[in-house]
């Protein structure tokens, strides 16, 4: 009986780490924006295929758009 009651209440705490998981990633989509031209993701754009600017201490990222153009050496 005691396996039980941890197993529910592992299981909640899995669940509420999801639901705020789920909503801090909504968040974090929302701010996301290239750091080159400053434009968000278009729908249905995948943020993956975007690059990472490694000459900078916190992570910018540079849209394909800008990273084609020539941004390469940001």
């Amino acid at each position: 009986m005691m396996t039980a009651l941890a197993r529910k209440i592992k299981r909640k705490q899995q669940l509420k780490f999801y639901k705020e998981f789920k909503k801090s990633m909504k968040k974090f989509k929302k701010e996301v924006q290239c750091s080159v031209c400053h434009r968000p993701p278009a729908p249905g754009e995948k943020v993956d295929d975007w690059h990472i600017d490694r000459n900078s201490e916190k992570i910018d990222l540079i849209c394909v758009g800008c990273y084609e153009e020539g941004f390469r050496d940001v």
